[in-house]
C-alpha cells in the first residue's frame, strides 16, 4: 500500500518537474495533483481519497497514472475514444494522518486502532463546490474541460459483507441489465452483494442487492433538519456526483451523466441472509465501535489493540482483508465496465 508520497517520487522519476500537473494545494499545503490523457468524445472523471481511511482508491489511481505515462501506446484505443480527467488523491493531508496503519496494511490491529477519517463539515466528499481549498481546486480543474459524461469518485468500507456499487438515481433504470452482470462478474469474483436496504435514509436509495443510489448533500441535508438538527445539515454542501450531475444539466446535453461510487471494503466478513438486512455488519459496527471508544483512552505509546483481542473479533465475524491487488483491480474492473455503459448511451443520442 502506497502513501501519497510514494506516489509523488514515482513520478518524479518519469517527470522531474511535475509542477505543470499541480492544480492546487491541500490545506497544509500539499501538493494536489491533476492529469489529462486522451482526446476522444467521451470524458471521463476519476478522483480518489475523498475519505482519509480509504486508501485502496488512490493506489487504484496512482498505478493507473504510472502506467498510462509508461505505456501511453497500450491505452491507444481508450484514448481514441475517452479523455480522462485523474485526480489521484484528493486528500493528501488525510493521508498523512493514517500512515500509521495504511503503512503497515494488512495487519488490522494498527488499522483498527489508528484509522481516522473527517467528519461532517470536513468532509471533502461533500464539500463542493467551494468548502475547502480541495474542492475548490478539483471544481477549477474539472472546469477548465467539458462537462463529463462519467464521474467516478473511488470510495471504499472498512468492513463490508461484499460489494457495493453507487449509481445515481438518473440511471437506475439504463443500468439495470449492466448491474445484473455486474453482480454475475462479482460473484465469479467470490464477492457476495453487500446487501442493505436503508429505506431511502438520507438519500440511500436502493436499487437490490449490493446496489444503492450516490450520496447527495440535499438528502442529508433534509436528514438531518427532520431531526432538528440544522447545525448538522449545514454542514453539507454538494457531493461531487452532484456537481458533475448539475454542470451536465447546465448545458443542456440530453444524456444524464453517469455516476457511479465504488465502496469494496478493506476486510471482508461473512454475509448475512440477503435480506437487505446485514445483520452481521450492524453487529461488527457496533462493537467495533465500542472497542475504538475504549483505545481511544489508552496512551499514545500503547493504542494498538491487545492482539488477542483483535483475533477473536476477526474470527467472529470471519473478517480477512481483500489483497491489495484484488482490490485493485476490482476497481479497475468497474471503471472500465461504465465506460462502456456510459459510451453506449453517448452514442444513442448523439
Amino acid at each position: 500500500m502506497w502513501l501519497y508520497s510514494r506516489f509523488l517520487e514515482e513520478l518524479k522519476k518519469r517527470i522531474p518537474d511535475p509542477s505543470s500537473r499541480i492544480i492546487g494545494s491541500s490545506e497544509a499545503g500539499n501538493p494536489l495533483l491533476g492529469f489529462t490523457f486522451g482526446d476522444g468524445p467521451v470524458v471521463v472523471s476519476l478522483v480518489a481519497g475523498a475519505h482519509a481511511d480509504e486508501p485502496v482508491g488512490p493506489n487504484t489511481l496512482y498505478r493507473l497514472i504510472l502506467e498510462m505515462l509508461d505505456r501511453p501506446g497500450s491505452f491507444g484505443n481508450l484514448f481514441r475514444r475517452f479523455r480522462f480527467l485523474l485526480i489521484p488523491h484528493l486528500n493528501p493531508d488525510g493521508d498523512a494522518a493514517n500512515a500509521s496503519w495504511i503503512t503497515r496494511w494488512p495487519e488490522p490491529a494498527p488499522f483498527l486502532a489508528g484509522m481516522k477519517r473527517e467528519l461532517p463539515g470536513r468532509d471533502i466528499e461533500f464539500g463542493y463546490p467551494g468548502m475547502r481549498p480541495e474542492n475548490r481546486s478539483a471544481t477549477a480543474f474539472w472546469e477548465r474541460e467539458e462537462p463529463v459524461h462519467i464521474h467516478f469518485s473511488l470510495h471504499g468500507m472498512q468492513f463490508s459483507e461484499g460489494f457495493l456499487l453507487l449509481i445515481n438515481d438518473e440511471w437506475e433504470e439504463r443500468s439495470r441489465s449492466w448491474r445484473k452482470a455486474f453482480a454475475g462478474t462479482m460473484h465469479k469474483e467470490g464477492l457476495h452483494p453487500h446487501d442493505h436496504d436503508r429505506g431511502g435514509e438520507k438519500g440511500f436509495n436502493y436499487m437490490g442487492p449490493g446496489f444503492t443510489s450516490t450520496p447527495k448533500g440535499t438528502a442529508m441535508r433534509e436528514y438531518f433538519f427532520g431531526r432538528g438538527d440544522a447545525e448538522t445539515a449545514s454542514l453539507f454542501h454538494s457531493s461531487s456526483m452532484e456537481y458533475h450531475i448539475g454542470r451536465g444539466r447546465e448545458t443542456g446535453r440530453s444524456t444524464e451523466t453517469l455516476c457511479m461510487v465504488t465502496e469494496f471494503p478493506l476486510f471482508l466478513m461473512k454475509t448475512s441472509p440477503q435480506d437487505g438486512v446485514p445483520e452481521h455488519y450492524l453487529a461488527l459496527k457496533k462493537e467495533w465501535t465500542r472497542l475504538k471508544e475504549s483505545w481511544s483512552r489508552l496512551d499514545e505509546g500503547a493504542r494498538d489493540p491487545e492482539p488477542g483481542q483483535v483475533r477473536r473479533l476477526a474470527s467472529r465475524y470471519d473478517i480477512r482483508p481483500i489483497p491489495l491487488g484484488k482490490a485493485m483491480r476490482l476497481q479497475r474492473m468497474t471503471v472500465r465496465g461504465a465506460m462502456d455503459l456510459a459510451e453506449r448511451s453517448v452514442k444513442k443520442t448523439s
